[in-house]
């Protein structure tokens, strides 16, 4: 197993066990945990997890069945991710912790690329 289809598989379990399942079956401990607000409207809460469960499934397979035409993507999508978190925060709409999620997209985004980077049986296209 490469680095890139293990990368992918660590942010899979990932999105599959703490926004995806941690959301959907206990949306109120896990923000409690970590310091978010969140009112009454659970459901939304588990909404976003079922996403994250289907995100870690597609980033699982991915590196399962060595879809490379898709790697960079994983990348690309991340790196949004980590930027669209980072400006909920500075636009004072979320508390700092959301920090602690930006980072983990980041790293495992910059994780993919390196290890892309390093592979040359990746199509870089």
């Amino acid at each position: 197993m490469n680095s890139v289809t293990t990368s992918l598989k660590v942010f899979g379990i990932y999105m599959l066990l703490i926004p995806g399942i941690g959301l959907m079956i206990s949306p109120e401990f896990l923000l409690d945990f970590f310091g978010f607000d969140h009112g009454e409207h659970l459901w939304m809460a588990r909404i976003i997890g079922i996403f994250g469960f289907i995100i870690g499934l597609f980033d699982i397979s991915i590196a399962k069945y060595k879809l490379s035409q898709l790697y960079k993507l994983t990348v690309i999508v991340r790196y949004f991710g980590t930027t669209f978190l980072i400006l909920l925060w500075i636009t004072d709409q979320v508390e700092a912790m959301i920090l602690l999620f930006a980072a983990i997209d980041f790293t495992g985004a910059t994780w993919t690329l390196l290890t892309l980077k390093k592979d040359t049986s990746v199509d870089h296209r």
